[in-house]
């Protein structure tokens, strides 16, 4: 059966949050999802949304024309949601993980789709205590979204890279930058995607996994790049949720310029190298900016930090059609200040206090230390 392409003109961006809520006393992990919900004015109900436990809330902006454009929407979104869960006795933390509240201790929500993730996948889903930043850029139709597809699953592990926030894991430091993408590639379905040659490709595969009683539909496809159908964009899954409101722009600018230049380009459509990326997104996972990426066109091996400043340079035309040249540039923040997960260990190194931790969390989850946290380190 067709999955119906519904295109989106002129590069639209969505970017959706998962921000983990936290006791302001405790640190912990708390369920106030219901209470939380149950305030919120009638014009947000709209963008904010249930997710699997009820210590977690997804936050979406709507359809926005340039990356600026979405920071001022999460901006809004973070201080007017925060104004809430502060008046239910919670903070947000946003990180990829939390660094120390169990997974046993969560409360799953009380929906039809998550009660079905929970019976289906037991285990691997109970412990899916993990928070991700998507980004949707809106493509005109079905091919382009393949060809967008290939190329941002190409880049899937600079952009881990850039964006690992979750070193820690149910009290101890994993030794990883990305401890959300280890957890979440336990899932069916999850990971990289398939390198689809064309749409049909793509078509065939969902086909195929509906009737095999894998999955209701396209959205049970967790890849850390898919299509969607149904709202026009291709979606970038693979980015850690960030603490920092900078990073996050920065990471959508990047997504944006990216794509971009996938559609602009000429010349052949190729699917991209799966089994490379797969090493170098490990290579991610486990050392961040300081990973080393193989390019197999040119037989070398490129630092992860000289990847992503050539990147911005290569990107910077684009970024100024796009109106996002600052934004885009903001990525250097990242490669010479340090990422999420460097500086969770910062301030870690600094007391050995995990609590200390969950409160520089909070203090730069917040929109108004967003830019300052960035770059006081």
């Amino acid at each position: 059966m067709p999955v119906e392409f519904e295109g989106s003109p002129g590069y639209t961006l969505g970017v959706e949050e998962e921000l983990p809520m936290v006791d302001a006393t405790t640190g912990e992990l708390v369920p106030k999802i219901e209470e939380v919900m149950s305030r919120l004015p009638e014009e947000l109900s709209g963008m904010v949304s249930y997710e699997l436990f009820q210590s977690v809330l997804e936050t979406k902006t709507p359809a926005c024309s340039t990356a600026a454009e979405t920071e001022q929407c999460l901006r809004s979104l973070r201080s007017r949601v925060g104004s809430w869960a502060a008046a239910c006795g919670a903070s947000l933390a946003s990180a990829g993980t939390h660094p120390f509240s169990r997974y046993v201790d969560q409360k799953i929500t009380e929906q039809e789709r998550y009660r079905h993730v929970i019976e289906t996948l037991r285990w691997i889903a109970e412990r899916e205590v993990i928070f991700g930043q998507h980004v949707h850029v809106g493509v005109p139709g079905p091919e382009e979204a393949i060809v967008a597809h290939n190329r941002l699953s190409e880049y899937a592990p600079l952009l881990l890279a850039l964006s690992a926030n979750s070193p820690f894991w149910q009290g101890r430091d994993t030794g990883f930058e990305s401890t959300r993408v280890k957890i979440f590639e336990t899932f069916p379905r999850a990971g990289l995607p398939p390198a689809f040659p064309d749409y049909e490709s793509f078509e065939s595969y969902v086909d195929l996994m509906v009737e095999a009683g894998a999955m209701d539909d396209y959205t049970f496809c967790w890849w850390d790049v898919r299509p969607h159908p149904g709202i026009g964009t291709i979606e970038l899954r693979v980015l850690d949720a960030q603490t920092s409101l900078t990073a996050a722009t920065a990471l959508t600018a990047l997504t944006q310029c990216l794509v971009f230049r996938a559609l602009e380009e000429t010349g052949p459509l190729m699917p991209y190298e799966r089994e490379l990326t797969l090493e170098n997104k490990w290579r991610a996972a486990r050392h961040g900016m300081d990973a080393m990426f193989y390019n197999a066109r040119t037989k070398n091996s490129v630092p992860a930090r000289d990847a992503a400043r050539n990147l911005v340079e290569e990107l910077q035309p684009i970024s100024q059609d796009l109106g996002c040249e600052t934004e885009l540039r903001d990525i250097l923040e990242i490669v010479e200040g340090g990422t999420g997960s460097q500086r969770q260990r910062r301030v870690y190194e600094r007391n050995g206090d995990f609590l200390e931790v969950v409160a520089a969390l909070i203090e730069g989850t917040r929109p108004a230390l967003a830019r300052e946290q960035q770059s006081s380190g």
